[in-house]
């Protein structure tokens, strides 16, 4: 009895150390496993929603791609992120034109599955025509930013130019819809979806849409770094397979879509609907660039002094589409 309790005792141990020694290995394999994930830092805003659900559901890492997002308000702040190698890859508006033609060392490498023209001027319900906005506080947005090129086409299609306005410069579309609530401003640009809740909640009422006054155009972009695509050249097209495959699945699943968008992201439920359930079933998912309306955007962007009116810089010398899944 003394000899088989000793070989039980010295079967457990060794049992006891196999399975010790599968765990560490697990653990190690694990631990390889995400190390060997490479980190992508995306320069992007808070509400993305390609971005922060293919995140979640697993598309990113599926690629090899730890994709970390980098907060930023607008396309200067992601131009100025990338310039600065706080980001390898981002995803704004015309910014990204403005900076890859000032020679800011990023490369746009696809489009965003709605790259058009979304802004609109929303003001008091009071007003009934961009023409009573003479004189009065607005707040376009940052210098540089979409908002206030947008705000500059409007007003020159009516014949007025910014010296006509009070510029005052409210801050993110947050606090510009605040500010409006409040009084400090008369009108704002801003995108569809808080158009609608200003419109709901009857503090404010969408006067102009940028789309009508733009024509073909094309304002969203995502870019690389050129060192990122120099470094690592296959992450840049896993990345993009991977954000294929997130912007086919939301638009067969767009209800899936506007959910996470309400729960994850936080977005008003109903202005998000009503916008997105219109716009999904319209986006392209190919990621490919249209590059008449991106030479019109760079010929706006000259027009309004944010380029060079002298840059001979074309839409193709700044877009490389090599990397887009076939």
């Amino acid at each position: 009895m003394l000899i088989g309790n000793k070989i039980k005792i010295i079967s457990l141990f060794f049992l006891s150390v196999l399975v010790t020694a599968c765990a560490k290995n697990a653990e190690k394999s694990s631990e390889q496993g995400k190390q060997s994930k490479t980190v992508v830092r995306f320069a992007t805003n808070a509400g993305n929603l390609p971005i922060n659900f293919g995140i979640q559901k697993g598309y990113f890492a599926k690629e090899g791609i730890d994709l970390k997002v980098v907060t930023i308000s607008g396309g200067v702040e992601a131009v100025t992120a990338a310039a600065a190698g706080e980001a390898d890859l981002g995803g704004m508006g015309s910014p990204i034109l403005v900076g890859a033609v000032a020679g800011v060392p990023i490369t746009i490498i696809a489009s965003p599955p709605a790259s058009g023209q979304h802004f609109v001027l929303v003001s008091k319900p009071g007003y009934k025509s961009f023409a009573e906005l003479k004189g009065k506080p607005v707040s376009p947005g940052s210098p540089g930013q979409g908002t206030i090129q947008a705000f500059n086409v409007i007003a020159k299609a009516k014949g007025f130019k910014p010296s006509d306005f009070q510029y005052v410069n409210a801050g993110t579309s947050g606090n510009a819809l605040a500010a409006l609530q409040s009084g400090k401003v008369e009108a704002v640009i801003t995108s569809e979806i808080v158009g609608i809740k200003a419109e709901l909640e009857g503090f404010g009422k969408i006067l102009e849409s940028a789309s009508d006054y733009f024509g073909h155009y094309q304002h969203s972009f995502i870019f690389a770094t050129k060192s990122f695509i120099s470094e690592k050249p296959e992450t840049v097209r896993g990345f993009l397979a991977a954000y294929r495959k997130t912007v086919d699945y939301l638009q067969a699943h767009p209800d899936e879509a506007i959910e996470f968008a309400v729960k994850e992201l936080h977005q008003d439920e109903i202005p998000y609907k009503k916008v997105y359930a219109k716009e999904i079933p319209t986006w392209d998912t190919s990621g490919r660039i249209d590059f008449a309306g991106t030479q019109h955007a760079l010929e706006i962007l000259k027009d309004l002094g944010d380029i060079d009116p002298k840059s001979q810089v074309t839409a193709h010398q700044i877009v490389d589409e090599q990397f887009l899944p076939k």
